[in-house]
């Protein structure tokens, strides 16, 4: 069993004594802390930027794939690109 990232405490503290035992009233409150650090940790992809400033066919390249592709579309369409030094 998986708790559930709505459990109350109580539910939390129930799940923990099941798996590890009897644990310390500072312990699971340290371990609470934790839970509640960790359910709020945001991961960010940039997926909701490429979504809105990218193309469909685009939305699976890295950046440097990317490039990769402007650059030769560019080429392609007789533009000379020269890169900035940096």
């Amino acid at each position: 069993m998986i708790c559930p990232p709505d459990a109350t405490y109580a539910e939390f503290r129930k799940y923990i004594e099941d798996l590890r035992g009897p644990v310390s009233c500072g312990e699971m409150d340290d371990l609470w802390v934790w839970r509640q650090k960790l359910l709020n940790l945001r991961v960010d992809t940039g997926r909701g930027y490429r979504e809105r400033a990218c193309p469909p066919d685009e939305l699976h390249l890295t950046m440097r794939e990317r490039e990769k592709k402007v650059v030769a579309e560019a080429e392609a369409a007789g533009i000379t690109v020269e890169r900035a030094s940096s």
